[in-house]
């Protein structure tokens, strides 16, 4: 998981957006429905289930992609 997976995904322009809204906890529902939705989807058709997720879970799921969230966890 990279800046690079999510910027593919989604645009360099979008996960910037999503990487600078603040983090201050994980939601362990919606890393079910993101192992469901990368089990089930092909890349395009992940990246659209996502993008039909409100924005803060939206922004939560591309800091999943970019690596974003175990660094965050690492460091907590």
């Amino acid at each position: 998981m990279t800046r690079e997976n999510a910027e593919s995904l989604w645009g360099a322009e979008a996960v910037a957006l999503a990487l600078a809204a603040s983090i201050t906890t994980l939601d362990p529902d919606l890393l079910v429905k993101v192992e469901l939705a990368e089990s089930k989807y092909d890349d395009a058709g992940f990246a659209a289930w996502a993008t039909r997720l409100p924005w803060p879970q939206f922004c939560a799921v591309v800091r999943l992609v970019a690596g974003e969230t175990r660094r965050w966890l690492e460091a907590s």
